[in-house]
């Protein structure tokens, strides 16, 4: 009996922690805290998996990744994506970014535009974190980037926030135009000041545009100003793409 009673709670002890190391639950959580909603999806951790958020699209305003302690994989990372497919940029402390981990902290990801409804989540082994830009010691982060479409007379801005990161697609605002010139503002704290982006006019087709001598089917900013439509040299815009891994032609 002596024995019995010493050995009990070290096997319910064992078959906890036998419990605790098959969980491999990787959990995606979206709440908005003030309208008491809320939305868990599950994935697996060992390959690329895109999923529709369970129950509801949102508006969120926080999401967390929670990882059982059997994942082996403690660095994986998700993104979510809204209505347009666009990534969604969340911070937690001091990091931006557009994917987001666990880390093994309780912190919640904050969406930093604010509420937004939520289309898709995407949790892929292949994802890292983002090497993020440091600002000097109170000074604010000039990451602004600005797509200018112009017809001499009318003109429409269009930011982008996740282009600096990855791929981003937008409609013009506020007019399709048409236009016959375009500028990319790239902020002096991008990363990436070789950013480059391309306008499609309404039925998807690039528009070639002009600068000097240089002809592409992409434009960046290089301080040099506008971009002149190439072919044709006037058009409606139905959509702008900026993307890290444009290059020049």
């Amino acid at each position: 009996m002596h024995y019995t009673t010493f050995l009990l709670p070290l096997l319910t002890a064992t078959l906890s922690f036998t419990a605790a190391a098959q969980d491999t639950t990787v959990q995606v959580i979206l709440s908005d805290s003030a309208a008491e909603l809320g939305s868990q999806t599950r994935f697996i951790e060992d390959f690329r998996q895109t999923k529709k958020p369970t129950g509801s699209t949102g508006p969120f305003q926080t999401v967390a990744l929670r990882l059982g302690e059997g994942v082996k994989n403690k660095a994986l990372r998700c993104k979510i994506l809204d209505s347009r497919n666009n990534p969604i940029v969340v911070t937690r402390g001091e990091n931006v970014d557009t994917t987001f981990a666990d880390g093994g902290e309780a912190k919640e990801w904050v969406l930093r535009d604010g509420r937004q409804k939520v289309k898709t989540i995407i949790c892929d082994p292949a994802f890292v974190k983002a090497a993020a830009p440091v600002a000097e010691s109170g000074e604010a982060l000039d990451l602004d980037i600005r797509v200018t479409l112009s017809d001499g007379n009318l003109a429409t801005q269009t930011a982008f926030r996740a282009a600096r990161l990855e791929r981003e697609r937008q409609n013009p605002v506020g007019s399709s135009g048409p236009y016959n010139s375009v500028t990319l503002s790239v902020g002096k704290d991008v990363k990436n000041q070789g950013l480059r982006c391309q306008v499609l006019d309404l039925q998807g087709d690039v528009i070639e545009v002009a600068r000097g001598e240089n002809e592409d089917v992409t434009f960046a900013d290089g301080g040099k100003g506008a971009w002149a439509f190439l072919e044709p040299v006037s058009s409606e815009v139905g959509s702008i793409v900026c993307d890290p891994g444009f290059a020049v032609a």
